[in-house]
């Protein structure tokens, strides 16, 4: 599938586009689907299933329907992010669940609960400004490693929007890599 290069739209103030999102994350509706998926995404079964397709149908979805189907069907905020690869130089798409803080969205590099970080990370550290997708909108951003001191309490949140993720960080025995996306002025 060939990688699309984005960017923040021209013209339009960041802070609009974070108004946006937010009305976007006020049609998620968590549901039969949210709970299904929270409930069986803590098994090593399904996270070896939904690693070898979830990323590419979660993208196609997210692309087509412009966030809407992730934001109803499984009403959970999700957003695509666009990294440059740290060794191809080339634009790598990655579908996350996010929190937000503030104006910032956490997102977590659990990799499924396998004992290796997932490249996006790797990615992010070479060149921390990377552009995601939440719904219709685009937005440039800055990543930032969460620090030690707030690592916790945003992990817990994390594991409270998707417990699959406490499974993940048990199966790994490895401390994930949580970064800050910080919208570009």
């Amino acid at each position: 599938m060939a990688e699309i290069a984005l960017a923040a739209q021209p013209g339009v103030p960041q802070s609009g586009v974070l108004e946006r999102i937010a009305q976007h994350e006020a049609t998620m509706r968590p549901g039969l689907v949210t709970r299904f998926f929270r409930a069986i995404g803590r098994t090593a079964g399904f996270a070896a299933l939904y690693r070898r397709i979830g990323p590419k149908l979660d993208t196609w979805l997210q692309r087509r329907f412009k966030g809407s189907f992730t934001a109803r069907i499984y009403g959970i905020p999700a957003l695509l992010i666009v990294t440059t690869g740290a060794k191809s130089g080339l634009p790598r798409t990655s579908p996350l669940l996010y929190v937000r803080d503030g104006d910032d969205f956490i997102v977590v590099g659990t990799n499924f609960g396998q004992e290796h970080h997932p490249a996006w990370t790797n990615n992010l550290q070479a060149n921390p400004r990377a552009t995601i997708e939440v719904g219709p909108e685009r937005l440039t951003v800055d990543a930032v490693l969460v620090s030690d001191a707030d690592f916790p309490g945003q992990w817990n949140k994390l594991v409270q929007l998707y417990p699959g993720y406490a499974g993940y960080l048990a199966r790994s025995g490895r401390h994930p890599r949580m970064f800050r996306l910080r919208a570009v002025a």
